[in-house]
């Protein structure tokens, strides 16, 4: 009798452990079951769902696996930015002279001189438009009404360039705008194209600014297909740019965005058509700046939480780069690739997250050949969930069915609101990291990445939205 009620004391005993260890392995189940489905045969998955205050992890696949991240980089960019430069931090740009104010007469050249930012007549920023009607406000403010000198720009900051590991197709197009010294218009020009019935060459008819720098070699045609298939090739090393591919038929003015070679070229254009609406004269149009320059007055950029917030919300790339140079400026004097992605790398280390298993060649996640793991970026969400800086960091996070690049995904679902992530996208390859408040009120670390799947990106969409729901509900 004691046998027989040992043995079915084991048995109870053997299914609620068996029971426990299934409610345990939920989330993982979740996870195993979206894995194994064929849009993802060929595909490199990685993906780690972490219990954010208990730093606990509920589930991963190929958490340590580095793959291409694409704007998910992002956050790993202004994380470090919020954590270096602080979210108070602003960009300077100096207005200088190297002569003296003489009864309203400013004798010498008048200097405006860069120091990377990235703000400067930005669509993103109210306050950082019509930047040279605010120069001239300010000139007429010191009782300047003539220049006896000329309007020169000094962007000496940092040499721009364009990194090795962009491919062809990226560098020229508007975003594959680079950082610079003077950034300005979000560092991108509009060509105002023409086109007839399909088949037929387009032209251009137009550019905004008119001073571009660059030549066009049109090679557009017209086409009954409704979108912009239109390309821009070019990089730094000419001012040719060739553009093939195709616009819709019968258009007047069809606007196609490109990257600037020299955005202080627009700046200077602006500046001096408003210095004439306001009867400044400029009284010599050649020379070169002398020593002993003092500073009239600077221009300020928004907070850098407020860039931040830009960046991921509407996945900036020009933003993200920036801020990886101003890194590398600050931390160790050198405004450039490898100095910003290093001063990264050296900063998380410290912080005792391993670095060098990733691979970082930019700040936007614009080169294919960046390379980073779910659990890497899950412990750079869980370091910025106990920072300082977490609300500014989290309030720049898209929101599921309300804003950013998250606008329209999950919106009537129980998500909404509670799925708060950068996104990225590349030809195949769909990325998600973030904050899941899940229906207990728990946050959980979600990141997701996906290359090389073999589904459409709609049900895609549908894959990834119905694992969210389920970890949501969990």
């Amino acid at each position: 009798m004691n046998k027989i009620l040992l043995l079915f004391a084991f048995v109870v005993w053997g299914f609620s452990c068996t029971s426990q260890k299934t409610t345990d392995n939920k989330i993982q189940q979740f996870v195993n079951e979206f894995t194994a489905d064929s849009c993802f045969y060929s595909a490199g998955i990685g993906i780690i769902i972490k219990d954010v205050e208990k730093g606990k992890i509920l589930a991963h696949h190929n958490s340590k696996m580095a793959l291409t991240p694409a704007s998910s980089q992002k956050l790993v960019t202004t994380a470090s930015a919020l954590e270096i430069l602080g979210g108070d931090y602003q960009f300077k740009t100096l207005i200088e002279t190297d002569g003296n104010i003489e009864n309203g007469t400013l004798k010498g050249n008048l200097i405006i001189k860069g120091g990377g930012d990235p703000t400067l007549e930005s669509k993103y920023f109210e306050s950082q438009q019509n930047i040279a009607r605010q120069i001239v406000f300010k000139l007429k403010e010191l009782n300047i009404n003539v220049i006896d000198g000329n309007i020169l720009v000094d962007n000496s900051y940092f040499k721009p360039s364009i990194p090795r590991t962009w491919i062809w197709e990226d560098i020229g197009n508007y975003y594959g705008a680079v950082p610079n010294a003077i950034n300005y218009r979000d560092n991108m020009y509009t060509l105002f194209f023409k086109s007839g019935q399909a088949g037929s060459k387009t032209k251009i008819w137009k550019t905004l600014p008119h001073n571009t720098g660059l030549k066009f070699d049109n090679q557009v045609v017209s086409s009954e297909i409704n979108r912009d298939l239109a390309y821009i090739f070019g990089g730094n090393t000419s001012n040719l740019r060739r553009i093939e591919g195709s616009i819709p038929q019968n258009r007047n003015e069809f606007k196609v965005k490109g990257a600037f070679l020299h955005p202080e070229l627009a700046i200077l254009e602006d500046f001096k058509a408003e210095l004439q609406n306001n009867n400044i004269k400029v009284l010599h149009e050649n020379g070169k700046s002398k020593n002993n320059r003092k500073d009239l007055f600077k221009i300020l950029s928004p907070k850098l939480k407020d860039i931040v917030y830009w960046t991921n919300q509407k996945s900036v790339n020009l933003f993200a780069d920036q801020l990886l140079f101003e890194i590398g400026q600050k931390q160790n004097e050198k405004a450039d690739w490898k100095t910003g992605t290093k001063t990264i790398n050296e900063f998380w280390r410290e912080k005792g997250i391993e670095t060098k298993y990733q691979n970082l060649l930019d700040g936007s996640g614009l080169s294919h050949f960046n390379a980073i793991s779910a659990e890497f970026f899950s412990q750079i969400l869980t370091s910025m969930y106990h920072s300082n800086n977490y609300n500014a960091f989290l309030s720049s996070l898209p929101v599921a069915g309300k804003s950013g690049t998250l606008k329209h995904f999950g919106k009537s679902s129980v998500i909404a609101s509670n799925w708060k992530a950068k996104t990225g996208s590349m030809t195949g390859v769909r990325t998600y990291c973030g904050y899941l408040k899940n229906s207990k009120d728990k946050d959980y670390i979600v990141c997701i990445l996906i290359n090389n799947h073999q589904c459409s990106s709609k049900d895609l969409n549908n894959k990834l939205l119905n694992l969210l729901i389920h970890i949501y509900n969990y």
